[in-house]
């Protein structure tokens, strides 16, 4: 059976990232394919104790921060993504290690060096076939956080935290253009979903 194709979407908190998962799922799965759609953390009975944790808890060492995301990914890797993807069904996963990449490496300034060597204890490590970057400017990510609901201890951080996070990000995006495509959501949705469709037929072309 043909390997379910593996995405990832990732972004700032306030990229608008969240409103294209449900796009992203249709698309695929109008073009005949079987999708799931998972989160970090969570995902898993451990994942989503995990989460808890992490979003609620304060005076978390950042070591801590970054071990306990990982914990929660191993679990969703071997529970969920790789029997999902040996299936044959899509998986788009909502975060995936770029984010410790830009939020525990870059954010927390833990390293990018440290990530990885976290990176490889996860059994087995998993790239993803294509990640999408949400990326808004930094000032308007802000204003949308500012609105409306509760924030929890990650989206609480301050703005020069984020700008370290979004720095990471487009820097991850420089060094791998083949893989994660950088996708503007300052612009209307329609421009936004066609970007979007453009990198999802590449995709899909490759894989046929």
């Amino acid at each position: 059976m043909k390997r379910g194709l593996f995405i990832s979407v990732e972004g700032i908190d306030g990229a608008g990232k969240s409103t294209h998962v449900e796009f992203i799922r249709e698309y695929l799965q109008n073009k005949g394919l079987e999708v799931i759609v998972t989160r970090e953390p969570g995902g898993t009975v451990v994942g989503e104790k995990i989460r808890e944790l992490l979003l609620t808890s304060e005076h978390m060492h950042h070591n801590t921060e970054l071990l306990l995301y990982f914990a929660s990914r191993q679990e969703i890797i071997r529970q969920v993504i790789v029997p999902n993807l040996e299936a044959g069904v899509c998986v788009i996963a909502d975060r995936f290690v770029d984010a410790s990449i830009a939020y525990q490496g870059g954010g927390r300034e833990l390293g990018v060096a440290k990530i990885k060597l976290v990176y490889g204890l996860l059994e087995p490590t998993l790239t993803t076939d294509m990640t999408f970057l949400f990326d808004v400017p930094l000032s308007l990510a802000m204003d949308r956080l500012s609105r409306g609901r509760e924030l929890d201890r990650i989206e609480l951080e301050s703005r020069e935290f984020f700008a370290r996070v979004q720095n990471t990000y487009h820097q991850l995006a420089a060094d791998e253009p083949q893989r994660i495509k950088k996708i503007m959501t300052n612009h209307p949705i329609a421009h936004t979903r066609e970007q979007l469709v453009r990198h999802l037929e590449l995709l899909l072309a490759k894989e046929r």
